[in-house]
């Protein structure tokens, strides 16, 4: 029953999020997390399906499902959203460093034929098959008008994994980032498989966002000296220990925020508790407590209730 409640709780908040916007939160705090693709949890982003409005762009096959990347790629491809260069420990969303397409067709040897003007890439081509990771901006605030916690993605990256011919080293290159209110009109209609265990296409890439679905491990939580969080652990135990912590403030922020039912319920007055009584007066300590009453009759003080 609790889970139903909770459940139905996220799905309520994801609905008003964009009610509440983050400009009136009295707190809030920015984490970066990264998407392993080759976890289970976070598969759902390489079969996203084709929906029946899609049109094919030009060098599509039109297959029935796709990889996300592969939907960011055609997007881009036709101008429909925009794409920011990815600065080492900071984002620029202005023109300034909106990224041009064929310089970063160029930049990555993704191959593609020009034609007075018009680019056309193959499916093939496109390299989704080395994407295999995502980074995800998060922002966790708590809303004072509303009396809401909620967590909202506000951009993604594409990673790519690349490995160099001569000495077989992978290299690990974040592509670009995409604000998150931009891809959303799109998201919404791209259907995504649930899991493994599920094969029905009844989400949609933005639910898996919005719901936090995915599995991810934090690399980075803002802060003044604005650091990844391996560029002040030395050890991989001390950056995972620096994950859990973070992980176990934003968890304990938001239980403290919340009041069990149990805690409404008085306690039951212990049988046990011994009775110490004054030898020369007779009457006992929880006698004498202000609002008892000698007579027997019980009453409770708000000294007394427990919350």
């Amino acid at each position: 029953m609790q889970a139903k409640v909770r459940l139905i709780w996220i799905l309520v908040m994801v609905a008003i999020a964009p009610l509440f916007p983050q400009e009136n939160a009295r707190w809030s705090r920015m984490i970066y997390r990264q998407l392993d693709l080759t976890q289970e949890a976070n598969a759902p982003l390489n079969h996203v399906a084709t929906a029946n409005d899609d049109t094919p762009a030009e060098g599509q096959s039109g297959e029935g499902h796709s990889s996300l990347f592969t939907k960011l790629f055609r997007l881009l491809q036709e101008g429909t959203i925009p794409a920011y260069e990815y600065l080492d420990g900071q984002e620029r969303f202005t023109d300034e460093y909106r990224i041009d397409f064929k310089e970063f067709l160029n930049r990555f040897s993704i191959y593609y034929q020009e034609d007075n003007g018009k680019i056309t890439v193959d499916d093939a081509d496109i390299p989704s098959h080395e994407v295999l990771a995502y980074f995800v901006k998060e922002v966790y605030y708590f809303d004072s008008r509303s009396s809401n916690f909620m967590v909202r993605p506000l951009a993604i990256c594409p990673v790519l994994l690349r490995r160099d011919d001569l000495d077989n080293v992978a290299t690990r290159y974040p592509l670009f980032w995409v604000p998150y209110d931009e891809l959303e009109p799109h998201t919404r209609k791209m259907p995504v498989m649930a899991s493994t265990l599920n094969n029905s296409m009844n989400g949609t890439v933005d639910d898996f966002f919005r719901l936090r679905k995915y599995d991810g491990e934090i690399y980075k939580a803002q802060s003044p000296r604005n650091l990844a969080i391996a560029q002040y652990t030395s050890t991989p135990e001390e950056m995972k220990a620096e994950q859990e912590r973070i992980e176990k403030e934003l968890k304990d922020f938001e239980k403290g925020l919340w009041i069990d039912e149990d805690e409404l319920i008085p306690a039951e007055p212990s049988a046990n508790r011994p009775d110490r009584r004054n030898t020369k007066t007779g009457v006992s300590r929880r006698d004498r407590r202000p609002g008892s009453n000698p007579s027997g009759s019980s009453s409770v003080t708000m000294r007394d209730r427990r919350y």
